[in-house]
């Protein structure tokens, strides 16, 4: 079944929603006449071996910046020290109330709106109830409206646990822009 513009669709395999940016980016996409979503991709990919009949273009690499660390310490050199003088604890007293949560001057990869991928995250998180879920769609539409030149690329949400006071079940939601 071949998606017309604009349409959400389901995946032939397992039912999932595939929205028309999954295709345009390349997460989704169709194998041997199939859609398959994101999930289903990469279950093909194991099974018939990486890679599709579509390729999806790679991003650079990420170089993690340390004060301390020296050219052995590279990513992916299988030397790094773990030692207790490179793990630092964080909590909100060190950072302070989200700390550095809207200051984009400290990534390196800038915004791309007009890319189909997203170079950044944010995630938001309410107790389950209706006051608390209004609320947390208030957040997000006042983050939008002051962020012009942010683009929604998609969004994720989950339920689970976070511990404050009490133990409890949150709606977690994910933003990649």
């Amino acid at each position: 079944m071949k998606q017309q513009s604009g349409e959400t669709t389901t995946c032939e395999s397992c039912g999932a929603s595939v929205y028309p940016e999954h295709l345009d980016s390349g997460i989704a996409r169709y194998e041997n006449g199939k859609l398959l979503c994101s999930h289903c991709v990469k279950d093909y990919e194991r099974e018939h071996g990486a890679g599709g009949t579509e390729k999806v273009e790679a991003f650079e690499s990420i170089q993690l910046e340390s004060d301390d660390m020296n050219s052995s310490d590279s990513i992916g050199s299988g030397t790094t020290e773990m030692s207790s003088s490179r793990i630092h604890g964080m909590s909100e007293a060190t950072l302070g109330h989200h700390a550095g949560a809207d200051d984009a001057s400290r990534f390196k990869r800038p915004l791309d709106p007009k890319s189909p991928f997203a170079t950044r995250c944010r995630t938001f998180h309410c107790k389950l109830s209706e006051g608390a879920i209004e609320f947390l769609n208030m957040q997000i539409n006042n983050w939008l409206d002051k962020e012009t030149d942010i683009v929604v690329k998609f969004a994720r949400s989950d339920i689970g646990m976070f511990e404050g006071k009490h133990k409890e079940p949150n709606l977690i939601l994910t933003i990649f822009y």
